[in-house]
């Protein structure tokens, strides 16, 4: 992270301020003339890398409420640009700040505009860090910060008076929003002084505000002092609580503390407190020009492209980490299968060497085990074959066997005078032996002899039920009706006495 600067702004020069988590160090201080403007210009050039932030206490600001319609986009930039210019014409240092919409009536939005009205107050210092080429973050006015030193449980309206490198500080809110500001030089600074000055701004500010009906002549105003430890006694001497004003001094150095600063450099303002605050919480608004921020927004883009570089490489280590640390466990398991697979063969080895040494070459051995197979294939014969025609049977009852004929191949014959039966499995998908084959001449019930097309169904449904089991083929032989064209088809009249309708088939079935 680059170190953080905040520049404090007062008549009588620039006060260097390095901010850094929960410190803050004073630095070099710079006076409003050329000798001042020099030495800063020659700081710059050699803290360059630095980003800075510029904070106004001057007595110079302007503060002025505004309700516009509610608007938005460039409609509201218009709107805003105008108001703008008409009650700060002469500075370019000016904003606008939303403190939302009205309740009441057309619901207009409320502005809270600010200015810094003497810019050559600023122009020389802003010169010299445009000529350095640094980042400035923004440019900031003090009373902007002030509301962070509010109690939570402060006042609907309600006056912070805080002493400043520059004088005293006098901030007046209304339901903690900002409405204006005042600065009072002090001559020497000491607590007598700070004490009187006190008492005395706050009935003016009084005073003042209820010209303006900013606040009720009938209620006590809340005044919270922030003072150093230093000054707490002679305060609360000067200032009596009375019908108009309330007083809440608040020590300074416990203030610090709570907001999270926790070395103090025993000044009596609250410079560096005010400067904490800002690097700790920047409000939204701010005055700088664009033009004033280009090398800001170089150091933005500078420092994301670095953040994003920074997370890539460090993405790419944590990556290759991850495989160097897989490499390693790849290569513990390769170790492990390695010496498994040498103990393996190890005890394979040693199985080799227990057993009975055999007269035969590899090849002879492979041979004999191979007709060992088909042997103990063969050795199951013609039964699983004859136990799948007696089961078909079963379930066609009215089909009967005039003759059976088996036998057992090693390899199939295959003619035209048969015709595979479409549902079965083919020829050439059974393979090499051994085959059973069965060559078997069936008969129709009688009752079906003059029924020619209830033939031609039964016994599909008969070979069908047989090519169900795998590696079985059915070759039809001889069906009961010849359908072939070059046939003379017959009646029972010419046939005389009706007979039983024949068929032949056979089935070969795998080992």
């Amino acid at each position: 992270m680059p170190t953080r600067c905040v520049l404090l702004l007062d008549p009588a020069g620039l006060s260097l301020y390095q901010v850094g988590g929960s410190a803050v160090n004073r630095g070099e201080h710079f006076p409003a003339d050329e000798s001042g403007y020099e030495r800063f210009a020659h700081f710059l050039r050699g803290h360059d890398k630095w980003l800075y932030t510029l904070l106004a206490d001057v007595a110079e600001e302007g503060f002025q409420l505004e309700d516009i319609p509610f608007s938005s986009g460039k409609d509201r930039a218009a709107i805003i640009k105008r108001k703008l210019g008409q009650y700060y014409y002469g500075t370019p240092f000016s904003l606008a700040r939303s403190e939302g919409r009205l309740k009441q009536g057309r619901r207009d939005e409320r502005l809270l505009l600010m200015a810094l009205t003497q810019p050559q107050t600023l122009d020389p210092w802003l010169l010299r860090l445009d000529e350095a080429q640094v980042a400035l973050q923004g440019i900031y006015s003090l009373p902007q910060l002030a509301a962070q030193l509010l109690s939570e449980d402060a006042s609907a309206q309600q006056l912070l008076i805080a002493p400043t490198p520059a004088g005293l500080r006098q901030v007046f809110f209304d339901h903690r929003q900002l409405r204006l500001s005042r600065q009072t030089p002090l001559a020497t600074g000491s607590a007598q002084e700070t004490a009187i000055a006190t008492a005395t701004e706050a009935g003016k500010m009084h005073q003042y505000l209820a010209g303006q009906r900013l606040i009720d002549r009938q209620k006590p105003l809340a005044v919270r002092v922030v003072a150093h430890p230093d000054q707490v006694s002679a305060l609360r001497e000067r200032c009596q609580d009375t019908d108009t004003l309330h007083f809440d001094i608040i020590d300074l150095l416990q203030e610090s503390t709570r907001l999270g600063l926790r070395k103090y450099d025993g000044k009596l303002h609250a410079g560096m407190l005010f400067c904490h605050l800002l690097v700790k919480k920047s409000p939204s608004e701010q005055f700088a020009l664009p033009a004033q921020r280009r090398f800001f927004r170089l150091w933005q883009i500078r420092f994301t492209l670095n953040t994003v570089s920074a997370l890539i490489l460090a993405g790419g280590l944590l990556f290759a980490t991850k495989l160097f640390l897989d490499t390693l466990d790849f290569q513990t398991e390769i170790q492990q299968i390695e010496q498994q697979t040498r103990l393996d063969q190890q005890r394979y080895d040693a199985t080799l060497e227990a057993l009975p040494k055999i007269p035969l070459t590899t090849d002879n051995l492979r041979a004999l085990v191979t007709r060992f197979e088909a042997e103990s294939r063969r050795a199951q014969g013609m039964g699983p074959t004859l136990a799948q025609l007696s089961q078909s049977m079963e379930r066609f009852p009215d089909i009967s066997l005039d003759k059976l004929e088996w036998q057992l191949l090693e390899k199939l014959e295959v003619t035209t005078a048969v015709t595979p039966f479409p549902g079965s499995t083919t020829l050439a998908s059974l393979g090499s032996g051994p085959f059973a084959q069965l060559t078997i001449n069936a008969r129709l019930p009688v009752s079906l002899a003059s029924m020619q097309t209830a033939q031609i169904d039964r016994v599909n449904a008969f070979f069908q039920d047989l090519a169900q089991t795998p590696d079985t083929v059915v070759l039809i032989q001889q069906m009961p009706v010849d359908a072939q064209s070059t046939t003379t088809l017959k009646s029972d009249q010419e046939r005389g006495t009706p007979e039983a309708p024949r068929f032949a088939f056979r089935l070969i079935r795998k080992l």
